[in-house]
């Protein structure tokens, strides 16, 4: 580094470089910004913006201590507050944002001379990026349904607030639960719901039922092999529903991957072959019925998977994953790690990723090894993946029943012979 770069009076200069720029870069955003509003007059614009970051910077050289820049910062406080009366009086209900901007500009500068550049320069940008998404932030307001807010807020309150204060301690039946790490699960099972929510509410089930089985099958495979098989009394075709159903399942088993992995990696490197052969077999099966048709369905709503975020679910979801915590331990205990099988075979009628949790998180203390814990998921997943192709067989035909349970069969024979295999 050259020695100049050290030099106080060079690095005072560099910091006030970057001050300017601050300023001068959310200054230019709300000039724009008015612009583009039409405004005849602004508060404020690139030159107020840039010579309040100047001052904070300057007063914060000028006075290590804080004398000075509280000083500056309370007689732009005045100025502001006049302006703003004045805009107010002549525009009622005028927003307070560029004021707002103006005050974080000066404590900006400030901080890249006090040692906090960098925190500074991001700053800057983030304050920008902010106040230019106004009519984005609009938008998504708009178009947000009251039960999607309310989602959007249960989601934040269970991760946000719920889980930071559980006790992360064993206790129970063999020590086999633990809050943290149960509450935690529901957090992320959540997210994933969450999100293939928002993927088929913003895609729209118009754009055919592969893309809705792919989306529905992230936020929950039975949930959308269920929904899909109804519409077989409804015209749709049935290799377009199996479809479907198909890519519902084959997102089930990525979703089991993104949860081991998350887990324990090592039960990931055991599983991965059985889940790849199974989910290699269904997507061609999806293709190949996919070939078959030659136009796309046109029917909309095809899926209704309700709020993802309602409460109660996620508590049922954190008493399932509870109940079979204790069965698979006492399982493992009492019979060894056959027993740990018969309770993922059991428990994946009901909920497959419950089972996954619990066999990834034995693995990853060392309760029982990868290949049980690999061999306990696959179960899961295979008696999962029967029930289902039971469900689209009563409710929706034989002709969408023998399609997606041929298709089944040979997802759970691949991916138990690979499983063997490796």
């Amino acid at each position: 580094m050259p020695e100049f770069a050290s030099d106080p009076v060079v690095t005072d200069l560099i910091h006030l470089t970057v001050a300017l720029a601050i300023g001068f870069l959310i200054g230019f955003e709300r000039e724009h910004t008015h612009r583009a509003e039409a405004r005849e007059r602004s508060f404020a614009g690139a030159r107020t913006f840039t010579l309040t970051a100047l001052a904070g910077a300057i007063s914060g050289l000028a006075d290590p201590g804080l004398f000075l820049p509280v000083a500056t910062l309370l007689a732009i406080a005045v100025l502001t507050a006049v302006a703003y009366w004045a805009t107010a009086r002549d525009k009622p209900g005028a927003g307070g944002t560029t004021e707002i901007a103006l005050f974080l500009t000066f404590i900006l500068g400030l901080a890249a001379v006090r040692e906090h550049v960098l925190a500074a320069a991001i700053g800057g940008v983030v304050t920008a990026i902010v106040l230019s998404i106004k009519e984005s932030v609009q938008r998504w307001a708009s178009a947000l349904s009251e039960d999607e807010l309310y989602a959007a807020l249960r989601f934040l309150a269970i991760s946000v607030i719920i889980l930071p204060v559980l006790p992360n301690e064993p206790f129970g039946p063999y020590d086999a639960l633990n809050l943290r790490d149960i509450w935690l699960m529901v957090v992320f099972i959540s997210g994933l719901s969450f999100l293939g929510y928002w993927l088929i509410k913003l895609a729209g089930s118009g754009r055919g039922v592969l893309l809705t089985g792919l989306a529905g099958g992230l936020a929950s495979s039975t949930a959308t092999t269920l929904s899909l098989a109804r519409f077989a009394r409804s015209g749709v075709q049935a290799r377009e529903l199996a479809a479907g159903i198909v890519a519902a399942n084959v997102m089930m088993l990525i979703r089991i991957g993104l949860l081991v992995a998350a887990l324990a990696r090592d039960v990931l490197l055991v599983l991965a072959p059985g889940l790849a052969a199974a989910g290699v077999v269904g997507a061609a099966a999806m293709f190949w019925l996919r070939q078959g048709d030659n136009h796309a369905s046109e029917q909309e709503d095809m899926l209704k998977l309700g709020n993802p975020m309602e409460i109660k679910p996620a508590l049922i979801f954190a008493g399932l994953l509870a109940v079979i915590s204790v069965a698979a331990s006492f399982g493992a205990e009492r019979f060894g790690q056959s027993g740990l099988m018969i309770v993922a075979l059991i428990s994946g009628l009901a909920d497959v990723d419950a089972i996954t949790l619990i066999a990834g998180r034995q693995a990853g203390s060392g309760a029982i090894n990868m290949t049980a814990a690999a061999y306990a998921i696959m179960i899961a997943a295979a008696s999962n993946i029967v029930l289902k192709a039971g469900m689209a067989w009563v409710i929706g035909g034989k002709g969408l029943g023998l399609r997606v349970a041929a298709i089944f069969l040979g997802m759970i024979a691949a991916g138990a012979v690979a499983l063997l295999a490796f």
